[in-house]
């Protein structure tokens, strides 16, 4: 039987030996391993990675290409580093999707009905009190942050600044420390949940013990009580990120901010440095463009000609 716990670290300290901070992959290293451990797998087989890759469906082809790119490293380090026979997964598999896509950018309306029915999936005897409270944080904490799910999963307590309401992060996307701005409603919410859930913790320790996955399926089911209908191209969770975005940029707009000011607060709190970046993640739905529509027609209407009712 192989200690996967022991594996897990030789792999993690080989990748930073090597310079990669390795900061969101180590989430699906943990899974990869949870996986093989749960299942007593000693040898791992073609069968054995094609079994995992189809695990969960519903994710997209992207995410399940980052996985099992994750799992082709792992198998690489096992057989070459640990003399353990492991099947090579061909590169040519699960290639990434590069193609531009358009996000799902959820209503105003949708995202109070989401909100209503956090706790609806959560009902039955199946999860604990520590679920019921955290699942729905996870998903505030997203939507209202902006913060991507591999970053939210690795916060851990001492991350959390309380008397600034601000998350520092250091296992960021780019490598870089930055801190994020938390609303002061949902300030209070963490501090409630560390101090019931971490009174006596390590400072050390993770938020969350919680995989993507479970957060995955957990935000599926209440897509479903909101009957936000599901397709292969979304809604995802990093849609609330762009989600969070447009709200915000949307919400500039309609009580008369300069945008100027607010791209740069936005680009911070996302970790980006540069406004081409931000504008990946700007864009529009029928909530943006009524607002659009209605300021240009209160600074511009006088330059386009009303249409005569008769017909002379």
């Amino acid at each position: 039987m192989q200690d996967y716990n022991t594996l897990f670290n030789d792999f993690l300290q080989y990748k930073h030996f090597l310079g990669y901070k390795y900061g969101s992959d180590e989430i699906i290293l943990k899974e990869i391993i949870t996986y093989l451990a749960e299942n007593n797998i000693t040898k791992i087989t073609k069968e054995v990675t094609e079994e995992y890759a189809r695990i969960n469906p519903n994710l997209s082809s992207n995410t399940i290409a980052r996985n099992m790119g994750v799992f082709r490293e792992l198998c690489h380090f096992l057989k070459y580093y640990k003399d353990i026979g492991c099947y090579q997964i061909p590169n040519k598999i699960y290639p990434q999707n590069h193609n531009n896509f358009i996000p799902y950018i959820f209503s105003y309306k949708e995202i109070k009905l989401i909100y209503s029915n956090l706790i609806t999936p959560l009902n039955n005897y199946h999860y604990s009190y520590y679920y019921q409270k955290a699942y729905p944080l996870i998903i505030k904490i997203l939507y209202q942050t902006g913060m991507r799910i591999g970053e939210v999963l690795n916060l851990k307590i001492n991350d959390y600044i309380e008397d600034l309401s601000v998350f520092k992060l250091n296992n960021t996307k780019n490598s870089e420390e930055r801190y994020v701005a938390i609303p002061d409603s949902l300030a209070k919410e963490i501090s409630n949940f560390i101090n019931k859930f971490h009174y006596n913790s390590n400072l050390d320790n993770f938020i969350f013990n919680i995989t993507e996955a479970t957060i995955l399926k957990y935000f599926k089911k209440v897509l479903n009580v909101c009957n936000i209908r599901i397709t292969d191209k979304g809604p995802r969770l990093h849609d609330l990120r762009h989600t969070f975005v447009v709200h915000n940029i949307d919400k500039a707009i309609k009580t008369e901010k300069d945008i100027n000011t607010i791209l740069p607060i936005l680009m911070a709190q996302l970790g980006h440095k540069s406004l081409r970046s931000l504008v990946y993640y700007f864009h529009t739905n029928k909530d943006i463009l009524g607002t659009i529509n209605s300021i240009s027609e209160k600074e511009l209407g006088y330059l386009i000609p009303k249409v005569s009712d008769n017909n002379e």
